[in-house]
């Protein structure tokens, strides 16, 4: 009897590590990425594009952060087609570099960097990348882990905003619309902190515990935005999901 009460305690440590060691796992591994993909999917919308884009402050001057843009190009193998361009803005107030072409797939980046002349931002640079890709791709964790680990490598400390649109075919009513929202929130086990809704819109700002990246909005944690709204010359409802925040027009 003892024995066996050992070895259930024994099965009991080994379930705890085994969960801890799967927690560790899923939130290194785009956490965030997946749990949007999945509220999207709960959505039932069709994936019309996804974007991600990092922005980050730096240190560096104009000459360093050309370097790295350059480097940046090489490691995420932007194709030298026609759709590449490499162009250098010089004058009073900034010197910046802004790459433009794509992926593998054919999915679109531009990536930017910028360092401020005027004397009361001299030591202010900037880099951004924003990575976006069709509706014929969805692999959102494996785009992001990629793109941060080649962030890593330059050690860029950046902010990240993924957002995923999608729409649906004719216009939906409010209660649709509503329940749309509340689908959504509830497959990501979000908390809604505010929201706004008006005849053909509803916005929602949420938290959900699945999402590691957050900000705070008067007070409040929030990590997840949804908005929904129907485009008449269309005739689609379209659909903004996006985390921490939605940074495109709607």
């Amino acid at each position: 009897m003892k024995l066996s009460l050992k070895y259930f305690y024994l099965l009991i440590i080994l379930i705890i590590l085994f969960t801890i060691g799967y927690a560790k796992l899923y939130y290194n591994k785009g956490s965030s990425s997946t749990a949007l993909k999945e509220a999207f999917i709960a959505s039932g919308a069709t994936l019309a594009n996804t974007e991600f884009y990092v922005w980050a402050k730096t240190g560096n001057n104009f000459e360093e952060l050309s370097k790295m843009v350059d480097n940046l190009v090489k490691d995420m193998n932007v194709e030298n087609n026609d759709l590449y361009s490499r162009r250098l803005i010089t004058n009073d107030l900034v010197d910046k570099i802004e790459i433009i072409g794509t992926v593998g797939k054919g999915k679109r980046i531009n990536i930017s960097a910028q360092s401020n002349r005027s004397q009361q931002d001299a030591e202010k640079s900037y880099i951004s990348v924003s990575l976006t890709s069709g509706p014929q791709e969805f692999g959102l964790e494996d785009i992001h882990d990629d793109l941060i680990n080649v962030l890593n490598k330059y050690k860029i400390d950046s902010e990240l905003n993924i957002c995923i649109t999608g729409y649906f075919d004719g216009k939906m009513d409010y209660e649709d619309l509503n329940k749309m929202s509340k689908k959504i929130l509830k497959s990501a086990g979000a908390k809604k902190v505010n929201g706004i809704a008006e005849k053909n819109l509803i916005s929602v700002s949420a938290f959900a515990p699945g999402i590691d990246n957050s900000i705070m909005v008067n007070g409040e944690r929030v990590n997840m935005n949804i908005a929904i709204r129907y485009n008449s010359y269309e005739n689609k409802t379209y659909i903004w999901l996006a985390t921490p925040v939605i940074t495109v027009e709607y």
